[in-house]
């Protein structure tokens, strides 16, 4: 395999800006972007997508394979340098699950979350702005951690 094609909804803020992402990101495989409302989706894959489904990710290997939902957003990391690792953990059994309930929530909410950044954000934006707040941990009681208001520990 040596190249995927990512059938992209062109008219969604949030999936243009994750196009531009994956385009930036180092990959191991060429990465061709193709709007899925365009004339040359259905040229290049005809009865792939289907016009009266909803629009979702769907990716194709120069292989032939077809990849959509959970397999399409792994295919993606698949592809690039630094998440490939990432997408060999996320496709095991365990974790394939909670993988699909993410991605699922990322792609029924796309709208609303084209709107969290600017457009102008570049990578080191988003590093920065996520890393600003400190994670929430467990701490066992009485340590001197344990001090520090924190959530309410259901028990």
């Amino acid at each position: 395999m040596n190249e995927l094609t990512i059938l992209y909804d062109a008219n969604c803020e949030f999936c243009r800006r994750v196009a531009a992402w994956l385009g930036r990101e180092p990959a191991y495989l060429r990465l061709r972007f193709v709007a899925q409302q365009s004339e040359q989706a259905e040229r290049l894959f005809p009865g792939v997508l289907d016009p009266r489904a909803p629009v979702e990710l769907v990716v194709v290997s120069d292989e032939g394979g077809v990849y959509r939902d959970t397999n399409a957003y792994l295919m993606c990391l698949y592809a690039l340098r630094r998440y490939r690792s990432w997408s060999f953990r996320l496709a095991s059994p365990a974790l394939k699950p909670l993988a699909r309930n993410a991605f699922e929530m990322l792609s029924r909410h796309r709208a609303g979350l084209a709107f969290l950044a600017p457009a102008t954000w570049r990578d080191e934006d988003w590093v920065t702005q996520l890393t600003r707040h400190r994670p929430m941990r467990c701490v066992p009681a009485g340590s001197p951690e344990g001090d520090v208001p924190g959530p309410a520990v259901l028990g």
